[in-house]
């Protein structure tokens, strides 16, 4: 029998072509044990913060803000979702929340809000999400909190206060004028090393904000004379840090708030609460006032926008309208040659 069998060629096997263009729904993925819960979401987040910024404060303010939510959806019994959720719900059952139960300050409201646009931001753009529920979601607007500043007796006061006699005295002094003269944020301050002080083109050299983005800031040739000072009293350590403790250590964030805080009631200064980010605004009013102009002052200060810087210049437009008053040219001409 197995002669007569007639055997054919047979093809070869060909399988099916793949269509090369996708066209992929995301919501086809829900249930595949991708989907991330809020607080892998969250730790995801601020794994990625520790990479990109060296400040522990930055990182800790993004996670409070964050734990805020989660904590503002349980008191509502909800459960906080970053797939689930919608622009709507978030107006709804945070924003309003913070507003009408919980009566938060317009600048605590803002700030979570631009941390819980951060946060989805991040999420879409790593591939966690398909669409950004915050991506229209506005902060926002009505008074703003006030922004204190010292006036110039007020700073005179202030630096008659250490002890020039003593290390310690001469360390403060030399801190104080410094972060009068340049606006250094504390965190700035604290991390200053040896190295980014030129002393003789009287600049701080890749001072780190928190954009991360390294700049340098000049100071003046006062401030100069007080940095030789303190140099020279500082001595050779084995700490690179710039402002350190009679022992030898680098100064502590705290340690420079209670410092500044001490030199703010012995000075008898009550109508203004004395920190280091008045200082920072109060070098920034200064700078306006004696001529300095909005884009310079961002650089100096380290921001990213002119948000600030324009919130700056509309505090101070009256002030400086009377300034221009006591000093316009035209009005001191005409004056002098008897015309009104």
């Amino acid at each position: 029998m197995s002669d007569n069998l007639v055997s054919f060629p047979q093809e070869p096997f060909k399988p099916t072509r793949r269509k090369n263009s996708l066209v992929i729904d995301m919501s086809t993925f829900k249930g595949s044990g991708a989907k991330l819960s809020w607080d892998e979401a969250v730790e995801i987040y601020i794994r990625a913060k520790q990479a990109e910024t060296a400040s522990r404060r930055t990182v800790q303010y993004e996670k409070e803000n964050l734990d805020s939510y989660k904590r503002i959806m349980t008191e509502q019994e909800l459960i906080p979702s970053v797939e689930d959720v919608t622009i709507q719900v978030i107006r709804r059952h945070f924003v309003t929340y913070m507003v009408e139960t919980k009566g938060y300050a317009l600048n605590t409201i803002n700030n979570r809000i631009h941390t819980l646009k951060r946060f989805f931001s991040f999420l879409q753009r790593e591939g966690w999400i398909a669409k950004n529920p915050t991506a229209l979601l506005k902060k926002r607007i009505g008074q703003q909190t006030p922004i204190f500043s010292l006036n110039e007796e007020q700073v005179l006061q202030m630096l008659a206060q250490p002890d020039q006699q003593k290390f310690t005295g001469v360390r403060d002094y030399t801190m104080l004028i410094l972060m009068l003269d340049t606006g250094l944020r504390l965190g700035e301050i604290v991390g200053l090393k040896l190295g980014q002080v030129e002393i003789k083109s009287c600049f701080l050299t890749g001072v780190l904000g928190k954009s991360r983005r390294p700049r340098d800031v000049p100071f003046s040739d006062e401030v100069r004379k007080g940095l030789l000072k303190f140099l020279k009293i500082r001595g050779e350590l084995e700490s690179d840090s710039l402002f350190v403790t009679i022992d030898g250590e680098a100064l502590k964030i705290r340690t420079v708030q209670e410092i500044i805080k001490e030199y703010g009631v012995q000075a008898g200064i009550k109508d203004v609460r004395v920190s280091p980010h008045t200082l920072r605004h109060t070098f920034a009013k200064l700078y306006m006032m004696n001529g300095g102009d909005p884009f310079s002052l961002q650089e100096i200060l380290g921001h990213t926008t002119q948000d600030m810087v324009k919130r700056y210049v509309n505090l101070w437009k009256p002030e400086k309208k009377l300034q221009h008053t006591k000093a316009s040219p035209l009005t001191h001409l005409f004056r002098g040659n008897g015309r009104k």
